[in-house]
């Protein structure tokens, strides 16, 4: 029987679930990067850049290119924000997005 993939927050303690100690951000970025491992992922360095800021508890600005890996990177942010008991926004240009990718 076939076992499903790991997900991201598997065998991580979040604070919702009243995790006696939250996760340094080392900790966080190594299971984060060994998730994206797992799943078959390589970063591009402006990802790589980008989530190491992240991990440091810096805020992020990401221009790049439809289709670069913006969207790993916001699931960077996310998995730190949880992690932490925080919360994490995202925005993005759904509109040009859509109207770049589909017409």
């Amino acid at each position: 029987m076939a076992t499903s993939p790991r997900t991201l927050v598997d065998g991580v303690p979040l604070p919702s679930e009243g995790a006696a100690g939250r996760l340094s951000d080392d900790k966080i970025l190594e299971h984060f990067l060994d998730w994206t491992l797992e799943q078959g992922f390589e970063l591009y360095d402006h990802q790589e850049e980008a989530v190491l800021e992240i991990m440091a508890g810096r805020h992020v600005i990401l221009n790049t290119p439809t289709g670069s890996g913006k969207s790993l990177v916001a699931l960077a942010m996310h998995f730190r924000a949880l992690c932490l008991g925080k919360r994490a926004y995202y925005t993005s240009p759904i509109k040009a997005l859509v109207s770049e990718k589909f017409f």
